[in-house]
């Protein structure tokens, strides 16, 4: 799988309630400069072309509404609780990496929810899923050299977009970089049209900084 380096803004994670006075464009405006929002459009465009998504549309909620299957809220932001099944064919994924010294870690992944191996589709699941395929996306075998960077790029990862199309959902998790806590800050619906339905868990953070990584 292809491991690539590229340029994404890099925002901050911090408490907050959909109460607090702060507009719904307040909050898509510091959304938009989000790598979490930057790589649901980049997973879209890569794995499920014709399928997009506007800043402009998204519902910022605490009270979550989809129709594929049960969703709640708690401190972690969204999640979804699926049927028991299992997964028949590996994920696609890819891996991004920003920041100086490509520190920095998203993944993107597009597959069957029974992968994740719970029930409970929420930040800490999707999370560790995430690491598990940051790992072995990057760890070769026949290259023991390659162990330490694959741990290192699992620890780095701060960014997770998770899509299962053919169940019409997916999350948008982003982890705090200094308490290492997971948000599932997105939650994605499939429809029948061409846009894709996007709900964003309340909370603002400090303005994102452009942060370059290296070629």
């Amino acid at each position: 799988m292809a491991f690539h380096r590229t340029m994404v803004t890099m925002g901050h994670v911090a408490a907050g309630g959909f109460g607090s006075g702060v507009s719904a464009d307040t909050y898509r405006a510091e959304l938009a400069g989000k790598a979490v929002w930057k790589l649901l459009v980049k997973t879209l465009e890569v794995f499920v072309p014709g399928r997009t998504a506007s800043i402009v549309d998204v519902r910022i909620t605490t009270a979550p509404l989809l129709h594929q299957a049960p969703v709640f809220v708690n401190g972690t932001g969204f999640g979804l609780q699926l049927r028991t099944g299992r997964a028949l064919r590996e994920p696609e994924r890819e891996i991004y990496v920003r920041g100086e010294g490509g520190r920095v870690i998203g993944i993107a992944i597009v597959g069957q929810s029974a992968a994740i191996g719970s029930r409970t589709l929420d930040a800490r699941n999707v999370v560790r899923y995430a690491r598990r395929l940051t790992y072995q996306t990057l760890y070769d075998p026949g290259d023991a050299e390659t162990v330490s960077a694959a741990v290192r790029a699992a620890r780095a990862l701060q960014d997770v977009v998770f899509l299962d199309p053919a169940a019409g959902i997916g999350l948008g998790v982003e982890i705090d970089p200094v308490t290492r806590i997971p948000l599932s800050r997105l939650l994605v619906s499939f429809g029948d049209g061409p846009a894709v339905n996007v709900q964003a868990y309340p909370v603002v953070g400090r303005p994102a900084q452009a942060v370059r990584s290296q070629n």
